[in-house]
């Protein structure tokens, strides 16, 4: 998940403080890596008229898609445009609105918002579903690791006592009334300030201290400055493939956090316990036994 910084060629001037994009491409279909060193460049896969669609060659017609898809949104398979005089003006990629959702415009602008805004926190949430309970597993002492677990255990005297092993115990007696005040407050402040488009006066690496001007002007959904301290997007080719990449992540972990909640409510389990389980015994723990055998589960294809 990446909080980027726009592309040069958007037109927006950046910010105080936040360094500019690199507008220059590299020739000859390569540039600069965003881990370093020179690679090729793929964006015809991705944006375009010669973009990938959400069908194979012989399932869809390129002349089957709406004329109001051109390409150019990323993350392929998203409801179309915003308004062509936008500086941002993009457009679906992958001919994919079968509701027709991308006829109206400015709807369309409100949709990728709310999806980008939802992908993110369904990344943290993935990471905050898995990453515990895979650590309980693993010997780590923390308490309701199962995520569905966590709230009733510590109303029921359970403290946060998070811990990585081989590490040792990480400690912190608060009780879950004072953890979800101290987030609702922090929550409410990062909510304020992303709706008026400004921030308070801090540091970040990369750019060093900075004043509250520094939020100025930034895009607000991929700002930059100092929620890119590691400059990751100043390779205008190289930001346009994250956009895609964070897209496409964050509509799989929507769909993922869905899915441990529907699996957890059948199997009462966490998702690592039902991985682990189903590739330690693929035939005896899967779909179909865990539905069709209930506890009595039974070899099955």
């Amino acid at each position: 998940m990446s909080f980027l910084k726009k592309s040069a060629s958007v037109g927006k001037a950046p910010a105080k403080g936040a360094k500019k994009a690199a507008a220059k491409k590299v020739s000859g279909g390569t540039r600069k890596g965003w881990l370093g060193g020179f690679e090729s460049s793929n964006l015809d896969k991705w944006y375009g008229p010669d973009r990938a669609l959400y069908l194979p060659g012989g399932l869809l017609d390129r002349a089957d898609l709406p004329d109001y898809l051109d390409g150019s949104l990323p993350g392929d398979s998203s409801p179309p445009r915003l308004k062509p005089s936008s500086p941002t003006a993009t457009t679906p990629s992958d001919g994919y609105d079968p509701l027709g959702l991308g006829k109206d415009s400015d709807q369309v602008a409100k949709y990728r918002v709310n999806e980008l805004l939802h992908a993110r926190w369904a990344m943290l949430a993935a990471a905050g579903i898995i990453i515990p309970e895979g650590l309980a597993a693993s010997g780590s002492d923390i308490k309701g690791a199962t995520w569905f677990e966590t709230g009733a255990a510590m109303l029921n005297g359970g403290t946060l006592n998070w811990s990585v092993a081989p590490f040792g115990v990480l400690s912190n007696p608060l009780p879950l009334a004072i953890v979800a005040v101290v987030n609702a407050g922090l929550m409410a402040a990062v909510e304020s300030y992303r709706a008026k488009g400004e921030g308070p006066a801090g540091y970040s690496p990369g750019v060093g201290k900075f004043d509250a001007g520094i939020f100025s002007g930034l895009d607000p959904l991929y700002p930059g400055g100092p929620f890119d301290p590691l400059g990751l997007a100043d390779d205008p080719e190289v930001f346009q493939e994250l956009q895609v990449k964070e897209i496409k992540n964050g509509r799989l972990a929507m769909v993922s956090v869905l899915a441990f909640a529907i699996q957890g409510a059948v199997t009462k389990e966490g998702p690592y316990a039902n991985i682990s389980k189903h590739l330690a015994n693929p035939f005896g723990y899967n779909l179909l036994s865990v539905l069709g055998a209930g506890e009595d589960r039974v070899p099955t294809l």
